[in-house]
This record gives structure tokens, C-alpha cells and sequence, in this order.
């Protein structure tokens, strides 16, 4: 009847909330401790600096204090970079779920779909939803990335110190440079290994989902809801899809 509540609706704007405020939880977590982070990073980049001009204490005393206070930077960008990974994978997780319940409301409200300038999973193109289409610049200037890439300054420092301490400064910082080089890399190897992974988990559990389809009751008089294999409007009944719903390449 006209009057009753509309469960699937409730359901579905419920949980989309519960995502939406779960996304912005993990946004606000990942730049708190990004900027935690970067005030130590630059607390301790000040005092090894003072220290290194400083006449006061003793070399060995300022030396042990500068490599000790490189060792806690490194441990805890470590540490950073480790938690920043997990929690974009997460946020990562929850923009694909806010997707999936976008695209279920765009099918059950077609005549809205043209004002949706945010893709669904039935928008295959340069705006896919992510993690489907990533870009490793991308990865790369994330907070991941970035602390990951002060991790890699800290190594390549210290190595170009130790070197150029018993060899000619140009040795020295050919290792640093090198050391700099590998470090990045690796940093964005975890980042992009991740973010395949997660795209990999996120295919397979669409892939196991029938496609979401409009409630019966609302579809006009004489019409029942297609099948789960129905072809979407628009698209033609033997074009592949990629296990989201979304045509393959």
C-alpha cells in the first residue's frame, strides 16, 4: 500500500549514512596522523640542526644526539607509513560501498541518473569508481607516499653521512641519491601492491553479488523487475562486463 514504509529504501540511506560518517572517520584519522607526523619530522629536523651549528656539547654528544633522534623519526615513519596504508586501503573499501549504494539509488530513480556527475558502477570511463582505475602518481603524493618518501630522505641521509665520513663527498652522495631512489621505490611498491589487492578482494565480492535491481513497486503498471542477468539500459545483451557490473575493456 501507498502508506507502507518503504524498507529497502531506509535500509539503504541508512547504511549509505553509516558509510559516509565511516569514510570520513578514516579521512580524519589518516590526516591526524600524517600531521602528528610531519610537527615531529620538523621538531627534530630543527634540533638536529641547532645541534650540528651548536659549539656547547661535544661532537660525539651532539653526533649520538642527532643519529638518535634520525633513528625515532625513521621508527615512527616507519610506524606511520605502516597505519596510512591500512587505513586508505580501508577508506578505499568504504568509497566502493558509498559507489555500490549510489548505483542501487540511481537504478531505482533512472530519470535522476543524467544529474549523477559521480560515477556508479554502470559509468565505465576515465572517472571509475575507485580502486578500479589508479594512477601511481597518485599513490605516490598520498600521505602514504609522502611519509614514505621522508622515510626514504632520513635512509639516504644517513647513508650519504656514513659514506662521505671515510670517502670523497661525491661517493657519498652518489649512495645517497641511490639509497633515495630504492627506498622510494619500494615505499610506492607497497602503496601500489596494496591498492591492487584491494581491488582484487573488491572485484571478487562484486563479482559474487547479482546486480542490484529497482524494488518491483516502484516500476510502472504492467512492468515487473528484470532478471538479475537483464543487460542494462543502453547496453547490449552480449557485451562482456569485468565482474562489477561495468562493461570490460
Amino acid at each position: 500500500m501507498a502508506d507502507e514504509p518503504d524498507v529497502a529504501l531506509t535500509v539503504a540511506l541508512a547504511e549509505y549514512e553509516h558509510v559516509r560518517e565511516a569514510s570520513r572517520t578514516i579521512h580524519d584519522q589518516s590526516v591526524a596522523r600524517f600531521n602528528f607526523f610531519l610537527a615531529v619530522a620538523s621538531a627534530v629536523t630543527a634540533v638536529s640542526a641547532a645541534l650540528i651549528t651548536a659549539s656547547g656539547p661535544g661532537e660525539r654528544v651532539r653526533l649520538a644526539t642527532v643519529v638518535g633522534l634520525g633513528v625515532l623519526v625513521l621508527l615512527l615513519g616507519v610506524a606511520v607509513f605502516a597505519r596510512l596504508v591500512e587505513l586508505n586501503d580501508r577508506g578505499r573499501r568504504y568509497a566502493v560501498a558509498a559507489t555500490a549504494l549510489r548505483t542501487y539509488l540511481t537504478r531505482r530513480a533512472p530519470d535522476l541518473a543524467p544529474f549523477m556527475l559521480m560515477p556508479t558502477l554502470d559509468d565505465p570511463g576515465p572517472f571509475a569508481p575507485e580502486p578500479f582505475r589508479r594512477h601511481w602518481f597518485r599513490d605516490a603524493v598520498g600521505l602514504p607516499g609522502t611519509v614514505g618518501l621522508i622515510n626514504s630522505a632520513v635512509v639516504a641521509s644517513a647513508a650519504a653521512l656514513a659514506v662521505a665520513a671515510s670517502r670523497p663527498g661525491w661517493v657519498g652522495a652518489l649512495v645517497g641519491a641511490g639509497l633515495l631512489a630504492v627506498s622510494v621505490a619500494a615505499h610506492l611498491t607497497v602503496v601500489r601492491r596494496r591498492v591492487a589487492r584491494s581491488a582484487r578482494q573488491v572485484g571478487v565480492v562484486l563479482g559474487r553479488r547479482a546486480p542490484l535491481q529497482p524494488v518491483g513497486d516502484i516500476l510502472p503498471p504492467g512492468r515487473t523487475a528484470p532478471a538479475p542477468d537483464a543487460p542494462l539500459a543502453g547496453r547490449p545483451a552480449n557485451q562482456p562486463t569485468d565482474g562489477t557490473g561495468r562493461p570490460a575493456n
